[in-house]
């Protein structure tokens, strides 16, 4: 019912027909047209026929009927098409005109539902922006081209993302998204791309190594002189022998011989705490000194078992991250293994081969892509410190999503913020649907997506938002000109001369809004522009703003009220109970903190109640806060 309704509301939003004009040898599709498939059409061809179906009422106000049999002018599915995709990769399609007609077919399990999704958007107009609007224009008709021949590849086997609307099966099937840990595709859809077992971090569990730290110590990671469960021993046999026994065990349970792929995750636990035995340096040192090449050997071992037990579906997949990023020298992935590269310590201000900045993730990009076949991504899109600052990354997502495609890579996951539905403060439903267009194609009109979705979501005020967004593009970084996932909001941006601009845009936003929700939606992304203004000291609190401290407490007051209940990825207090002169006096980056016992909270009270009595002071409160943070 909900979704019905998000629908209608879309259609009421636009409520015009699709501005086409029909060239003299366009197809002019309306509801006198049926849809053919084939006498016994399979899961997948259902699926689609129902789903064109029902998009082309919306559109038309008549469903065109289902056939098996061609009358008059009709679009094809699957078998019954002529379109030969016997050259197209898997899961890919092929729409096509030919002789009046249309005909969309696919390979896999997911192409020919890829491309009617293609053909409503392509033709209809057709964008599902978040889970909550799906913009469909009405027409009498809709104009393809007679000579269309629209052929799509996959540019990744594996597309991921989380947010907040990446969770929904259908957004996730118009955007092609195809991961399966935050979204279970049904197989008439296509199914998903499934880890089996756990997403990351799998190595301790696997190798039970908290069971062993009694009996069996040797089993465990030592690290600087202590045995510690933070790893296990990568060389030790007994390790890999369960470790592999434990692995079969989750596939005999969950293994799908129908599914095109599953991924087993063997990846390190999240520390530093890597295996330094006389056993494992050896190896380390013989094949480039690097700590990957022991878990390369253990997890190549791992993926050999696998393989000998009949899992040809079946991959396994190890993370290059923190003192495992660097590639080996002398031993090679598996052919069933991936490797996923993670770029946690890149800058966002910059893509990916800026070399200032970004060379060594490059650097090992570069040396995986030698000797893997199968490099999969971990990308990182949202400040996990500050949650509710902006992020300013938006001009950096389309450029890396091509860097990766031309560098051989085969799967992206980009982790954005998890935990939106506890810290939706920002731009999160623009950004994850910027991520996924650009999972889908690299090379998409990105300027026009952002546009229209700017539009569907803000209202009428779009233009205003897109100056917003374009000024943060335009001064991203911190005073060097670099952005990190963990940097405060002094570092969010670098001194930005238009912020009188930013706020008027803001305003002229509001303004403009034509409903409720349009308004809500820009109030909701304004708290980021407000905290990172708060934080640095900018606009209302200035400190040449006597008000700034009322201002802080209204900013907090309302971060409540949107229903924000974590201001970052780690911070577990009630934020209801942080202490009123830690809000009123400390910067926002600092909320979370609200310790009595911090020094630099404390000082920051003090600091700020001398600024208030004694506004000059406001000067040195300034310069300290910019030091201290």
């Amino acid at each position: 019912m909900k979704k019905a309704i998000s629908l209608l509301l879309s259609l009421c939003f636009l409520c015009v027909s699709v501005p086409v004009a029909f060239g003299a040898d366009d197809l002019q599709v309306d509801a006198s047209w049926s849809i053919l498939v084939s006498e016994a059409p399979t899961s997948y061809e259902t699926f689609a026929s129902e789903k064109l179906g029902s998009c082309l009422k919306d559109v038309f106000g008549t469903q065109p009927p289902t056939v098996t049999q061609a009358a008059g002018h009709y679009i094809a599915l699957g078998a019954a098409a002529d379109a030969d995709v016997s050259g197209v990769a898997v899961n890919g399609y092929r729409i096509r005109a030919a002789n009046g007609n249309i005909h969309i077919a696919g390979t896999g399990t997911r192409g020919l539902q890829a491309g009617v999704y293609r053909f409503l958007e392509e033709f209809c107009g057709r964008k599902v922006y978040t889970s909550a609007i799906t913009v469909l224009p009405v027409a009498k008709s809709i104009a393809v081209p007679a000579d269309t021949d629209l052929i799509y590849e996959p540019y990744f086997e594996y597309t991921d993302t989380d947010w907040r609307s990446p969770r929904d099966v259908e957004y996730s099937m118009a955007n092609g998204l195809t991961g399966g840990t935050y979204r279970s595709i049904p197989a008439q859809m296509g199914g998903s791309v499934n880890y089996v077992g756990g997403f990351c971090h799998t190595i301790g569990g696997l190798c039970e190594t908290a069971k062993y730290a009694e009996t069996h110590p040797e089993y465990l990671a030592l690290h600087d002189g202590v045995r510690t469960t933070e790893q296990p021993c990568l060389t030790n046999p007994d390790v890999l022998d369960i470790c592999i026994e434990n692995v079969l065990a989750l596939l005999s349970e969950k293994h799908d011989p129908t599914a095109p792929l599953q991924i087993v995750s063997v990846t390190q636990n999240d520390n530093y705490g890597c295996c330094q035995c006389e056993t494992c340096t050896a190896f380390e040192r013989a094949h480039g000194g690097v700590n990957s090449a022991t878990t390369l050997n253990f997890v190549n071992q791992v993926a050999d078992a696998v393989k000998a037990a009949g899992y040809d579906n079946v991959a396994v997949d190890t993370f290059a991250y923190l003192c495992w990023q660097a590639a080996p020298q002398n031993i090679v992935p598996r052919e069933n293994v991936i490797v996923r590269l993670c770029p946690i310590f890149s800058c966002y201000a910059h893509p990916f081969n800026n070399e200032e900045c970004n060379g060594q993730f490059m650097k090992d990009l570069a040396d995986w892509s030698k000797i893997c076949k199968r490099i999969y991504i971990w990308d990182y899109a949202t400040n996990y410190s500050h949650t509710c600052t902006v992020f300013p990354n938006f001009g950096v997502i389309q450029k890396n999503m091509q860097i990766l495609y031309e560098h051989n890579v085969k799967g992206v996951y980009v982790e954005g913020n998890y935990y939106m539905d506890a810290c939706d403060a920002e731009f999160g439903e623009l950004r994850a649907y910027m991520i996924s267009k650009c999972l889908q194609d690299p090379y998409c009109d990105l300027d026009s997506e952002i546009d229209g979705f700017l539009e569907a979501y803000y209202g009428p005020g779009w233009k205003y938002m897109r100056k917003i967004v374009d000024s943060f593009i335009k001064y991203a970084g911190t005073f060097d000109g670099h952005a990190c996932i963990y940097y405060g909001s002094w570092a969010c941006m670098r001194p930005m001369p238009a912020a009188g601009i930013i706020d008027a845009c803001w305003a002229l936003a509001k303004k403009a809004a034509a409903n409720e929700t349009q308004l809500a939606n820009i109030e909701r992304s304004e708290l980021s522009w407000r905290w990172y203004k708060a934080s640095a000291y900018k606009g209302e609190f200035s400190v040449l703003n006597p008000l700034r401290f009322n201002n802080k407490e209204q900013l907090y007051k309302d971060l409540l009220a949107s229903g924000i209940r974590t201001f970052c990825e780690f911070s577990s207090e009630d934020l209801t109970q942080i202490d009123p002169d830690v809000i009123r006096y400390d910067i926002p980056d600092r909320w979370h903190v609200g310790s009595e016992n911090d020094e630099k909270t404390q000082k920051a009270i003090r600091f700020g109640k001398i600024s208030e009595w004694l506004p000059v002071f406001g000067i040195v409160e300034y310069f300290w806060q910019m030091i201290a943070s």
